[in-house]
């Protein structure tokens, strides 16, 4: 038995219900840069009901996290107080599951396939970097497959037109989450394939309706890692069209029994149509 594992619903005689919840309090300072010194908040709270029937499977899944604001009432502003909350559900979504491990879903809300890897070959614990991907998004089909050395996933959404004004839930003025939901219609997945014991090879495609492509390809070992991608339509996320390129390498150490040393390095080269170029290069450790 491992405490630190959930445990898979085996139950397929009737349905089965297994509720989940996590709450992190806590946040960081920079070191360096415009916000030295400056503490950011990222506390957090999420929380999901699972339900499996014989094959057919579902997921609701919600989460929020505190905004900090400004006596003038700008938000994200580190070192300042709490101004108030933002979130809202992030998955939503049934589907059905073959012999084989085929999964089928449709979704209300769902994360791309591409999202699914979005910190893979990562090693440390937190603030690495954002590829520039679809990420979250509401009506879907998603196909995948992740058992067995070669593994796939195939996500497929119309456009989406939804935004903080069309919101199932609200939490104020400064709730923003919904607004991510606005995307040309697009179409990623990857696949995985295990070369050798705990050597694995991935290859990942992103096709938008106008946007661009993103290519993405990257190898991960039990103590290394590394990728690089290329989006023909992005230079900073969706809305700075353009051109980005990057890389990433990733290590790990055990240097005692259960405490892990981490390091990643991250070199982006973004190309904006209507700006100079940019360049973000940086380091993270983790323990």
């Amino acid at each position: 038995h491992d405490d630190t594992k959930t445990p898979a619903i085996t139950s397929t005689s009737s349905p089965s219900f297994r509720f989940y919840g996590e709450l992190g309090v806590g946040g960081y300072m920079d070191l360096e840069g415009e916000n030295k010194h400056k503490y950011s908040d990222g506390t957090y709270i999420e929380g999901g009901l699972e339900m499996k029937y014989g094959s057919w499977f579902g997921l609701i899944y919600g989460e929020g996290w505190t905004v900090q604001a400004d006596h003038d009432g700008n938000a994200w502003v580190p070192d300042h107080s709490w101004g108030g909350f933002e979130g809202g559900i992030n998955r939503f979504y049934g589907g059905y599951r073959t012999n084989d491990g085929t999964e089928i879903m449709l979704s209300l809300r769902q994360d791309s396939s591409l999202d699914d890897l979005q910190w893979w070959g990562d090693f440390t614990p937190d603030l690495g970097y954002v590829i520039p991907n679809t990420r979250d998004i509401m009506t879907a089909l998603k196909v995948q497959n992740l058992s067995g050395n070669f593994r796939y996933s195939v996500t497929a959404t119309p456009a989406g037109h939804h935004d903080e004004s069309k919101a199932w839930l609200h939490f104020g003025k400064y709730d923003r989450y919904d607004d991510k939901y606005t995307y040309p219609a697009m179409m990623n997945g990857y696949i995985q394939y295990d070369l050798a014991e705990g050597i694995t090879w991935m290859n990942g495609l992103e096709i938008t309706d106008g946007t661009g492509q993103l290519y993405l390809t990257g190898l991960l070992t039990p103590n290394f890692a590394a990728r690089a991608w290329h989006h023909t339509g992005r230079a900073d996320g969706l809305d700075v069209p353009g051109s980005e390129s990057g890389m990433m390498v990733s290590a790990m150490y055990e240097a005692l029994k259960g405490v892990y040393l981490s390091t990643a390095y991250t070199y982006a080269k973004h190309r904006p149509d209507h700006a100079d170029d940019e360049t973000t290069s940086f380091m993270q450790f983790g323990i």
